[in-house]
């Protein structure tokens, strides 16, 4: 089942238990959902936190919201579900629930280790999420969000398999990497031995070290050589880019940074950039960049670079 179903599922149950006719037999059919899944509890659980976060809700628009949701003529069941719908779209976006709802979870700048209980290691990088399903025929992570790195301990009996809308990629050794873009594609990079890369439409291909294959419309293609390019650099905080178009380096900055990165892409074109910048310090990164290269970097605040041709 999604984590969207799950959510769903769980307003569903709120609603009806803080409806004025709500029986025992609701309660205990509530409670067995909520102990068929895990995740059942834990969507429930962050939805009741968010409930007593209402007090806090800036007062305009989201306390006009809140008050249409509690009108008078409403029943208490109608009025539940209307707070939810305003705080789970209007707060979080619907698009941003899986994420919310994840196992584990970076916010922009952080990144994180993590230990699973088969002794496998991931990394999640900045504004990244994922959900881990173990169970006795294989260990699934699912990429909701962003980039993982995954450091595989062997277990003959358990597929490794990170999924994402796009397809898969399962281990068929230690070390690799699955980002998610923008576009709704997916990039999976092997680090050491070699990765079985399977789109969602059936195609696969064997990845193997030193070579990235594209997941794209739920296609996988063909696998090409990395190249000079560090992938898996940023797990030590590192950003080392070789040649590589001025635009995509400042993209990758950008996801360190709160706020925006403005810049435009055809303007930018004909620059490239070679060099090792630490993501932990992406303000002195962009000034590098202004140093070196025919560009200005302004900050109209905290929260709006522009970095344009001089």
């Amino acid at each position: 089942m999604s984590s969207e179903q799950i959510i769903q599922q769980a307003a569903n149950w709120l609603t009806r238990l803080h409806d004025e006719d709500v029986s025992d037999t609701d309660r205990q059919a509530f409670a067995t959902w909520c102990e068929a899944d895990p995740r059942h509890r834990v969507a429930v659980e962050r939805m009741r936190v968010l409930w007593g976060n209402f007090d806090t809700l800036p007062a305009q628009p989201a306390r006009r919201a809140l008050n249409r949701a509690f009108a008078p003529h409403r029943s208490r069941g109608t009025q539940v579900l209307g707070v939810l719908g305003v705080v789970l779209c209007g707060w979080f976006g619907l698009q941003h629930l899986p994420v919310w709802m994840a196992d584990q979870r970076t916010g922009v700048g952080e990144r994180r280790q993590i230990v699973l209980e088969d002794g496998s290691q991931l990394q999640l990088n900045s504004n990244s999420a994922v959900d881990v399903r173990f169970d006795g025929h294989q260990r699934l992570i699912e990429l909701l969000q962003g980039e993982v790195w995954v450091e595989v301990s062997k277990d003959p009996q358990r597929p490794f398999v990170v999924r994402t809308d796009q397809g898969t990629a399962t281990a068929l050794g230690t070390r690799y990497l699955v980002k998610r873009g923008d576009d709704d594609s997916t990039v999976v990079s092997v680090i050491e031995s070699s990765v079985a890369v399977k789109g969602e439409t059936g195609e696969g291909f064997k990845v193997a070290a030193g070579q990235r294959s594209r997941l794209d419309h739920g296609h996988a293609q063909p696998p090409q050589a990395i190249g000079n390019t560090d992938p898996d650099a940023w797990t030590r905080g590192l950003l080392k880019v070789n040649d590589q178009p001025l635009s995509d380096v400042l993209q990758t900055l950008a996801s360190y940074r709160h706020g925006l990165v403005r810049f435009d892409p055809q303007a930018l074109k004909n620059l490239r950039v070679s060099g090792v910048f630490k993501l932990d310090d992406t303000t002195a990164a962009l000034s590098a960049l202004a140093d070196n290269l025919p560009v200005s970097v302004e900050y109209f605040t905290d929260l709006l670079v522009v970095v344009k041709p001089r």
